[in-house]
């Protein structure tokens, strides 16, 4: 096989890509006076795998240099040659999808040059094109850097005594860069934990923002009507809605603050926060906070209009269940059939046919019907372990329903020797979810039994279990047996 990296790269390329890769290799710019095209066709013959085992050092000579005895380091030469071009390739499309970073550089060649009023014009340019995007992940980080090149021209042309006001912006878009990186580490560092039991023995982000007086520095900042106060206190809620999150004024703040400076923001900073505030919202949730339910409902429905108002953007299928399982958890039934019908398009394509199936035994199980529900789980393909907890906790709802104890009671071993085997669930959802399947079985025992008094007994340590996975379904029945 021919220079591995080189088709490694090679096979990542659109083919509006490789196009404009043979006009870059064309260029004397980057050639050095070498003709690598005849070597790219004979390459590009193969796109877009470039698995075919006809694809060797020694076919691409024999096509390049016809009859000539086969000279294996002329081949590996130009082979590497064409990797560095497609590396200077990439670099180059880069720097042209990030114009910030493009026009940066640019702004520093002229600084180089001594041709500050270019430096400063571009400089200029350079901020109104960030403001007029918004607030996005690397706004403050920009920020910094243009108040840096501002800081240069000032010591090019003497004239330092104008730097304090720069210096002093450089400082507060440092801090508030910082807390940005800080927020989204602390949040993935949680969210990891509670999705894949991800263990943090050493844990320097929470002892660092742990230690800091933030609420000081916020309450200075308004004293002193500093532009982006909101914005620090924010960043500093959606720690501490991590940090703290029993306590519900930091999240309450936190999505007043969002709600006030919206319009701020970029489309995909507007989902980064969406994300956070919907992420509490859920853990709250499952600890049986009816409310967050509500507010997660209308964060939902907010990230699909910011999100996924067109078919440009993949919707992940765990966000798509997310949302229809909240949706049916409020009762709204009538929402859910026309969002199932939208948003499971919005899906991968091989993910579509099964999240819809699911989608569609949650939906029936909630209206009742019951066999509904089994010909829908019929058509749900496992992607993840996330699929498999859905299904069954499916299946066992919907044998309970029908009175199918026996099926209810295979599904129950069946579900505990899966989570006691999986190692990617985490332990809260583990036990969790073991609580479920003991209360369960012992209600279906209690019931065959005709024994009110177990069901009672049953029934309080459920109400005294808020976190209890599908603790609301069980006391509904239990009542409904009542």
């Amino acid at each position: 096989m021919i220079n591995t990296k080189l088709i490694n790269i090679l096979r990542t390329f659109s083919k509006s890509e490789l196009q404009e890769f043979e006009k870059f290799i064309g260029s004397p710019y980057y050639n050095k006076g070498r003709n690598y095209l005849p070597l790219l066709v004979q390459i590009s013959k193969f796109y877009p795998k470039f698995d075919d085992e006809t694809l060797t050092h020694e076919y691409v000579y024999q096509k390049l240099y016809p009859g000539k005895k086969f000279n294996k380091q002329i081949i590996w030469n130009m082979t590497s040659s064409l990797q560095q071009m497609a590396e200077e390739f990439l670099i180059s499309s880069s720097l042209n999808k990030n114009k910030f970073i493009k026009n940066s550089l640019l702004a520093d060649e002229f600084l180089n040059r001594r041709l500050a009023s270019f430096q400063q014009k571009k400089l200029d340019e350079m901020e109104k094109a960030l403001e007029k995007i918004g607030i996005s992940d690397n706004y403050f980080k920009y920020k910094n850097e243009l108040e840096s090149g501002r800081m240069s021209f000032h010591f090019l042309e003497d004239t330092q005594h104008l730097l304090s006001k720069h210096i002093i912006k450089k400082g507060e878009y440092a801090i508030l860069d910082m807390l940005r990186q800080l927020s989204s580490v602390i949040n993935d560092i949680n969210a990891n934990a509670f999705m894949f039991n991800a263990k943090f023995d050493v844990n320097i982000p929470y002892s660092f923002v742990s230690a800091i007086d933030m609420e000081s520095v916020i309450r200075y900042a308004r004293e002193n009507k500093f532009e982006d106060s909101d914005i620090m206190e924010m960043l500093y809620c959606s720690i501490m809605t991590v940090i703290k999150g029993k306590e519900e004024k930091y999240f309450l703040r936190l999505k007043e603050l969002f709600e006030l400076n919206i319009e701020r923001f970029s489309d995909n900073e507007k989902l980064s926060w969406i994300t956070t505030l919907s992420n509490y919202c859920t853990l709250r949730g499952n600890e049986g906070e009816k409310k967050y339910r509500e507010y997660l409902f209308d964060l939902n429905r907010l990230e699909l209009k910011v999100g996924y108002s067109n078919n440009n953007k993949h919707l992940s299928k765990i966000l798509f269940i997310q949302i229809l399982r909240n949706a049916l958890s409020i009762n709204k039934t009538d929402w859910a059939p026309e969002y199932i019908e939208e948003y499971s398009q919005r899906l991968r394509s091989s993910y579509q046919k099964p999240m819809k199936a699911l989608a569609l035994a949650y939906l029936n199980l909630k209206l009742r019907k019951y066999n509904s529900v089994l010909d829908n789980l019929k058509d749900v393909k496992f992607i993840d372990v996330r699929d498999k907890m859905y299904v069954k906790s499916l299946y066992l709802r919907t044998y309970f329903e029908t009175r199918e104890f026996e099926l209810l009671r295979y599904q129950v071993d069946s579900a505990k020797h899966f989570i006691s085997s999986t190692v990617s669930l985490s332990e809260k959802t583990r036990i969790n979810f073991l609580r479920f399947l003991n209360y369960l079985a012992n209600l279906v025992t209690a019931i065959e039994n005709k024994d009110t008094t177990e069901i009672g007994i049953i029934e309080s340590k459920i109400t005294a279990d808020p976190e209890l996975p599908f603790g609301e379904w069980l006391l509904l029945k239990i009542e409904e047996l009542k």
